[in-house]
Order: structure tokens, then C-alpha cells, then sequence
């Protein structure tokens, strides 16, 4: 099986016949996965792919489409790669479609190409409306030892009702041949009776109740009156989704209608729009597919202006030759109040096993979203992140000149950040704010991992703190920075002569003296390790090196007459 690849709109609109035929003869394909929708989805989602399998040879023409969506996502430690099925998040549901006697082999192509062509963490099959046997062929194509993949848990929703809802459950209502035979053979008593009210009312003229559909010359403002009925039942509860939804709307519905999909019924009291519904038409599985609503909630009727457009939405369905209503995700109480029947659509996830790209790098085809998420870590001050994340990029995309130069703004940021921090956690030490100043001093290295006076100040406050192990690894890390820094050296001396070594502790203050012959402190705590270790005559010529440097020297005198006085227990000083 031959997988070919689709990134650009001439590639792809060169598949339009086939995409149909495909589409026409899968059983499980959707309005989702329909041309109409898919094409006018991915104008807004680039970068994208779509995989197309063909058997070769001979080519009999596709046999198996599957669109895929390439993101960027980031954590604590850098960015990744998320892929994600074509109409996510937006569509109802999501999967592939396939001649039905080449699924299985497509789906074995489509794995294999996405192991071996994208890079990627997280390959996300939300709400998957595909068959058990092909779901567990595609999750089996992805080995474990390199793999995992599972079933992703959705957020608990329990309404104002205390009602707890399953969105794993998926409802639709089977109809009849006649609406009166529907309302016999599906509804109970009670909601027959609400049923027919609702359409009464409808029919009423003094309830001046009305249900108007879109026409081509009012479909603009009928999708206005849509996102206007939405925003006000929906928008408070979640802002920065309901822009996308409304903004995905927009885009969308129009096409829907171009394509003979959309059926959006409004309900308007005296003229007045109080509710409306979105629904998706599949005519050649003879499908609806309930897919937004919004309504006024400050219109109050006996029968809710939601009963009466599902029971004129059913009726329309019956008449035009539907033979599913499909009510989508949510095990909601009145959906059942239909005789709806219930299947399960769940989320799954296919994970890299060691938590990295695909590749060990991004997917060079994400490198604007990548540039465009490193940019507004910096903005919002995570800059050592973000240079984490321009890091990944340059390694994706090493002669793209606008990484470099982020790179260049970053370090530039970092580095007055880190100044001004360093110089404010110098002033902690000074008072004595030991635990203030080590926050401060994490945070410069942090955004500096190289800044050797923050890393030689760290290194001096473990000492402080007894803690000489970590007062050694981060005195090393700033010597590493500077290894021509006598004052580095002449701080690891001092350590390591607390932690009783001796031998080292003089090595690095030989070291510390032969980079600065100046330095009085080195020569003085020379000298007293000299004493110590019993080499009296090397330890009075160092006392005086450090008085001749520092004639003002008190300890480095005092130092000096206890050695000539054969005097011992001499303090080292820091």
C-alpha cells in the first residue's frame, strides 16, 4: 500500500473525485469527513496533511484518505508536536475513510507514515467515530515498546441539575416513515403529548410562532442571528471558546449551505429570533446530525422553544426521507424522551513512549506556530523557557533567519533580566536574607544558567547554610563559565577546606594566586592551609606576600606572628 501526501489545496483538489467515491462507499464515513466540509476546514488550519493509500501496482485510484492537523504545544519543558484528525476540534465527530476491504491495509500505511515521515509526541484520536475493528487496528499499528495509547478520560460535567453527564455517549434517534408513526412507536405518553402541543403551537397563528430557513439571499443574516442566539446562551460560561466557536461557525456555514448540508431552523416570536438550530445533512446516509444551538433564555413558554424545533426538525426530516436524528455527545435525560438509541464515541491518545518528538526534534513543518508560541513566552517574561523553545526551532529549522534573530531579542531580555535580578538578590545577601536572596539567585540562573556571579553567590550561600555538596557543584559550574576567575577559585578553596580536603583546597588557591598575584585573601588562607598541613616556612612566605599586597592586612599580620611564634590551630578566613 502507497501512501501519498497532500499539503497544498492544488495537491489536494486533484483528489476531489476520489475523495467522494471513497467517501460514497464506506459505510462509516460522516458529514465530517464529507469533501464540502473537510476542504473548507483546512483552509484555516495549515500546516495539514492528507494521507491517500493506492494500492500500487496496479492503481486502481485511492483508496483511503485520512486528514491530519500538525500543532505545536508546549510544557515546563519545551515545545512538541501534537497530531491531530482532520476537523478536530471543531467537528462532531472525526476518523478516515476507506474502501471498506482496504481499511485494515491503509490503516497499517497511515501508522507507518506517521511513525516514519512527521514528528510528533501526542497523535490525538478525539472523538473517533470509527468501527472497533478499525480503532484497534489503527491503536495496534503503533508498537508498545515504543508506544502508548489508551482511552483519555473526558472532564467531569455535572449540569445545575445535578445530572452527571456522559459525553462518551453519543445518542441518536432512529425515525419512522411518518411523523405520526414516530410519535406513536418511539415517544412515551407524556412526550407525545408535549410533541404535538409544541407543532400546535407552531401552527397557531395567534401564538405568532414561526420557523424560517435560510435562503441563499438570507443565509448571512441567518448565521448572524445564529451567533447572536449562541452568544447569549453560551458565551459567559466559556469566552475564549465560544470565540472559536463562533469564529469556526462563520467560516464553516456558508460552505455547509453551498454544499446542500445545512438545515438551520429559527425560531422567532412577532419577528423576534428566540431559537435556533444548527444541524448537518447527510442525504446519502439519510442522516441529521444536531450540531450547535443557542436560544434566548429569556423566553419562557409552557413548551420550551428547544422541544418545538426538534419536533420540527424531526417532521422535516421524516418528510424530506431521514432516517437517523442525530443528537450528538451527552447522555442528557430529554434526549431519551425521542426513543433515541445510544453508541459510544470516545477519545484516545497514542503517546511516544520516552515522552519525546518523533525524531528527537519538531516537525519542520510547524516551525511558524512554533515561532509564534516561542514569541508570546517571551512576552509574557518565561524567557528561559523560551529560549528553550527558540533553541528547538533553530534545530528544526537551522538557516531560518527569524529564529536566529528571536534568539537574539531573547538573550538580549534574559540578560538585562538576569542583571537586574542578580543586582537585587545582592542586596538580600547584604541584609541577610538568606532565604529571599536564594529565590532570587535561582531565578538568574534560571533565566542564566551561565552567570557566573550568580552561580559563585549560590555557591558561597550553601556554604552559609552547610549544605558543601551544593556549595561545590555550583562554585564548579561558575568556574566552568570562568575559568580564569581567581575569585572563583580562591571560593572553591575555601569549601573544600571546610569539607576537610585539603590537598584540593590548595590546589585551588595555587590556582587563584597564579591567576591573580594580587590576591591577598588567597595568599593569607594559602598560607594558613600551608600551617596546617605543617609546612611552616611556605605558609610565613605566603602571610607575607598577602601583607605585602595588603600591608593592612590584619589577619594575614596576625596570621604571620602566630606562624613565626610556632603558634597553631590558625583559622582559615573567607
Amino acid at each position: 500500500m502507497q501512501v501519498d501526501v497532500a499539503s497544498t489545496f492544488d495537491e489536494l483538489d486533484a483528489w476531489k473525485d476520489d475523495w467522494e467515491r471513497v467517501h460514497a462507499a464506506d459505510g462509516e464515513a460522516h458529514c465530517f469527513l464529507s469533501w464540502a466540509w473537510m476542504r473548507r476546514w483546512l483552509e484555516r488550519r495549515s500546516p495539514w496533511l492528507v494521507l491517500a493509500a493506492r494500492r500500487t501496482p496496479p492503481n486502481h485510484g485511492y483508496v483511503a484518505f485520512l486528514p491530519i492537523q500538525l500543532r505545536i504545544s508546549a510544557d515546563d519543558t519545551g515545545l512538541f508536536n501534537l497530531v491531530l484528525l482532520g476537523g478536530a476540534p471543531f467537528a462532531g465527530y472525526c476518523g478516515m475513510i476507506a474502501v471498506p476491504e482496504e481499511a485494515e491495509a491503509a490503516l497499517d500505511a497511515f501508522a507507518a507514515f506517521l511513525q516514519d515521515e512527521v514528528g510528533w509526541r501526542h497523535f490525538v484520536l478525539d472523538d473517533v467515530l470509527m468501527s472497533e475493528l478499525r480503532l484497534k487496528r489503527l491503536l495496534d499499528a503503533f508498537p508498545q515498546a515504543e508506544f502508548t495509547h489508551g482511552k483519555v478520560k473526558r472532564a467531569a460535567h455535572v449540569t445545575a441539575g445535578g445530572d452527571s453527564i456522559d459525553h462518551d455517549v453519543y445518542v441518536y434517534v432512529p425515525l419512522a416513515d411518518d411523523y405520526e408513526d414516530f410519535l406513536s412507536e418511539k415517544l412515551g405518553a407524556r412526550t407525545r403529548r408535549h410533541a404535538r402541543k409544541a407543532l400546535r403551537l407552531l401552527d397557531d397563528p395567534e401564538q405568532e410562532l414561526k420557523v424560517t430557513l435560510p435562503t441563499a439571499d438570507t443565509l448571512a443574516e441567518s448565521i448572524d442571528t445564529f451567533c447572536e442566539l449562541w452568544r447569549r446562551q453560551w458565551w459567559d460560561l466559556r469566552p475564549t471558546y465560544g470565540e472559536f466557536i463562533l469564529e469556526s461557525a462563520r467560516h464553516m456555514l456558508p460552505a455547509c449551505f453551498e454544499a446542500g448540508m445545512l438545515h438551520m431552523p429559527i425560531l422567532r416570536h412577532r419577528g423576534s429570533p428566540v431559537a435556533a438550530f444548527v444541524i448537518l445533512l447527510d442525504p446519502s446516509r439519510r442522516t441529521m446530525v444536531g450540531f450547535l444551538s443557542g436560544r434566548d433564555l429569556s423566553f419562557d413558554r409552557s413548551v420550551s422553544p428547544g422541544l418545538i424545533l426538534h419536533c420540527h426538525s424531526i417532521r422535516w426530516g421524516i418528510e424530506n426521507g431521514y432516517r437517523i436524528y442525530d443528537l450528538g455527545t451527552g447522555d442528557y435525560s430529554y434526549k431519551d424522551s425521542f426513543g433515541s438509541e445510544h453508541r459510544i464515541v470516545e477519545k484516545y491518545r497514542v503517546s511516544t513512549r520516552d515522552g519525546q518528538n518523533i525524531g528527537g526534534r519538531l516537525d519542520p513543518r510547524t516551525v511558524d506556530e512554533a515561532l509564534a508560541r516561542t514569541a508570546a513566552l517571551a512576552r509574557e517574561g518565561k524567557l528561559a523557557l523560551a529560549a528553550t523553545c527558540c533553541a528547538q526551532v533553530i534545530a528544526a529549522a537551522p538557516t531560518d533567519p527569524r529564529a536566529s534573530a528571536l534568539a537574539a531579542e531573547i538573550d538580549k531580555a534574559r540578560h538585562v533580566l538576569s542583571e537586574r535580578r542578580f543586582a537585587a538578590a545582592t542586596a538580600l545577601l547584604r541584609a541577610d536574607s538568606l532565604a529571599d536572596a536564594e529565590r532570587a539567585l535561582l531565578e538568574v540562573v534560571d533565566l542564566s544558567p551561565r552567570h557566573a556571579g550568580a552561580l559563585q553567590a549560590l555557591a558561597l550561600l550553601r556554604l552559609r547554610k552547610g549544605d558543601f555538596d551544593g556549595a561545590i557543584r555550583h562554585i564548579d559550574e561558575a568556574i566552568a563559565v570562568l575559568p580564569g576567575s581567581a575569585p572563583a577559585h580562591f571560593c572553591r578553596g575555601n569549601i573544600l577546606v571546610r569539607q576537610g580536603r585539603f590537598g584540593e583546597a590548595l590546589e585551588s588557591y595555587e590556582r587563584a594566586v597564579a591567576l591573580d598575584g594580587n590576591h591577598a585573601p588567597a595568599f593569607n588562607n594559602r598560607g594558613t592551609l600551608l600551617y596546617r598541613m605543617g609546612r611552616r616556612e611556605e605558609a610565613i612566605d605566603s602571610y607575607r606576600r598577602a601583607l605585602a599586597i595588603d600591608p593592612g592586612f590584619v589577619s594575614a599580620a596576625d596570621n604571620l606572628e602566630r606562624a613565626c611564634g610556632e603558634r597553631h590551630a590558625v583559622p582559615v578566613q573567607s
